[in-house]
């Protein structure tokens, strides 16, 4: 149900500082999952809100490789009656399979699946026709490309979400300022099985450019809702190049209920996680409670 007034102010301060009432007939709870991807299987857990539901779920998406995980939003999220489910992409933290960027699509489409699944909705207590994307760094790259392939889908966050396709064309070019420090990055990142600078530059070059560019993402988007924001301190995907120019595609290709925010914070919002869960609990609130 849509909170809105005086009683959203109240339940949303609820939700970022107090515990909800037990429910002792439908506690909150962790559940532990497993989720299959294209025959890997993927480690996940649901944070399962109190109450019968069905609950509108979140599905987060973390970055590269996924030291934030926004499980402080998550948290938040329950507590505002949100199920939060998060994952591990094949290859990362110990999912079976390799980690490739073109497969992080794949494996949120397949978490979706999963949670549409009749019988997993029903014991997960999930409203299958209330499902969203909530993804950050990377993950903010995937829930946009994911929410550009899924047709049901509704509601879509991207926290300062990366753009591949400027890190394609600076390797397109030779590499550079952009690609070089994340190649060598990606050399340090052993908990991505069989990543490396390499294999990145390679996946990267070769696929085409509409693979990579969320500022082509908006037909996909279009009669969805999606909640954009990055930090203004950001240097990992800073505003002026990652984020203002998709934002304008958006807006020129039109059909998007976008809102685009740029808030004080580095990448991660590490000074301003109670300002960014506050916008992003009321955003949720208005755009992915499903039916009213």
């Amino acid at each position: 149900m849509l909170i809105s007034g005086p009683g959203l102010a109240s339940t949303l301060e609820k939700a970022l500082s107090e515990d909800p009432p037990h429910d002792p007939r439908y506690p909150a709870a962790v559940v532990e999952l497993t989720i299959p991807s294209v025959g890997s299987r993927m480690p996940a857990h649901m944070y399962l809100a109190a109450g019968p539901g069905p609950h509108p779920t979140v599905v987060l998406l973390h970055g590269l490789p996924g030291n934030e995980r926004n499980l402080d939003i998550a948290q938040a999220l329950r507590r505002f009656g949100f199920n939060t489910l998060y994952f591990h992409y094949r290859g990362a933290w110990g999912a079976e399979g390799e980690y490739r960027f073109s497969q992080l699509p794949v494996d949120a489409l397949a978490v979706l699946d999963f949670l549409r699944d009749e019988q997993q909705a029903q014991q997960l207590r999930v409203d299958r026709d209330a499902l969203s994307l909530l993804g950050h760094s990377l993950g903010g790259y995937a829930a946009l490309a994911t929410g550009a392939r899924d047709a049901q889908l509704s509601c879509v966050i991207a926290l300062s979400p990366a753009n591949l396709g400027l890190w394609q064309a600076d390797i397109l070019r030779g590499g550079g300022a952009g690609s070089e420090p994340l190649k060598a990055y990606a050399d340090q990142l052993f908990m991505l099985q069989g990543f490396t600078g390499e294999r990145l530059e390679e996946e990267l070059a070769f696929a085409d450019a509409s693979t990579w560019d969320t500022s082509g993402f908006g037909p996909g988007l279009q009669g969805k809702s999606v909640l954009m924001m990055v930090g203004q301190q950001d240097q990992v995907t800073p505003a002026a190049t990652m984020f203002d120019p998709v934002v304008a595609a958006y807006k020129q290709h039109g059909g998007i209920d976008l809102l685009a925010k740029v808030i004080p914070g580095d990448h991660s919002f590490s000074w301003s996680r109670m300002m960014l869960t506050r916008e992003v609990l009321a955003w949720s609130d208005a755009h992915c409670r499903g039916r009213r």
